[in-house]
């Protein structure tokens, strides 16, 4: 009987019990040659699936530590960081359900910051406008959105060149935040968070670009049909 490392592809042909070159545990041949395929990896979905999970959960705590922190030391009245800790756990579970589900997690993002966004700036009109929305919960959503993207870029979600979207609407709501922020009519709160949102969005679109190269510039004609 035959035997084959699976390491080195190669086939024995005496009786060993270890491949002589990496000294590995030796198959028999047959065993392996009947072992039936399957496409796509299902193991390595599921790997890529595990760490996502891993990851969207240790930022959003990350994300939800930093909103308390704020929300301590500018307290107002309103326990506004509750909220968006709901926002957050919310986010999780219906991102996670989405990449289980095969669903756009590029337009679930979009689609989460958007509903996010106006559901912070809506109870932030209740509960008396104290500004709390525009100078902290928005920019703390964008740069969210922003690292989100890139830990989906980075395990190939969808396609990574496709965030690429989802980077100029955070930049581009960011400077929108902070001109809102800057207005001397409207002006509350610190425009920290803002312009550092502004910064952080920039950067990341801007490398996006520049690293992207040819994938990235096709990916943008294509989108505003250029």
């Amino acid at each position: 009987m035959s035997r084959r490392c699976v390491r080195c592809n190669i086939e024995i042909k005496d009786d060993a019990i270890e491949c002589p070159l990496c000294h590995g545990v030796l198959e028999n041949a047959h065993e392996k040659e009947s072992r039936s395929l399957t496409y796509p990896d299902v193991s390595e979905s599921l790997k890529k699936m595990q760490l996502l999970i891993r990851i969207i959960i240790f930022l959003s705590i990350i994300a939800e530590t930093t909103v308390i922190i704020i929300n301590y030391v500018t307290f107002n009245g309103v326990y506004w960081s509750l909220l968006v800790g709901l926002e957050l756990t919310y986010g999780c579970f219906v991102i996670t359900y989405s990449f289980q589900k095969r669903k756009s997690i590029q337009r679930l993002l979009q689609g989460q910051m958007f509903a996010t966004g106006i559901v912070l700036v809506l109870t932030d009109l209740l509960v008396g406008w104290q500004g709390w929305s525009v100078s902290y919960a928005l920019p703390i959503t964008f740069v969210a959105a922003d690292v989100m993207a890139i830990v989906f870029m980075i395990i190939a979600i969808d396609g990574w060149q496709n965030y690429i979207m989802t980077e100029i609407v955070t930049f581009i709501l960011s400077i929108i935040d902070a001109i809102v922020g800057l207005n001397k009519h409207m002006r509350f709160g610190s425009t920290l968070l803002q312009l550092i949102a502004v910064l952080f969005t920039g950067i990341v679109l801007l490398g996006t670009i520049l690293f992207g190269g040819r994938m990235i510039s096709n990916e943008i004609k294509r989108r505003f049909r250029v």
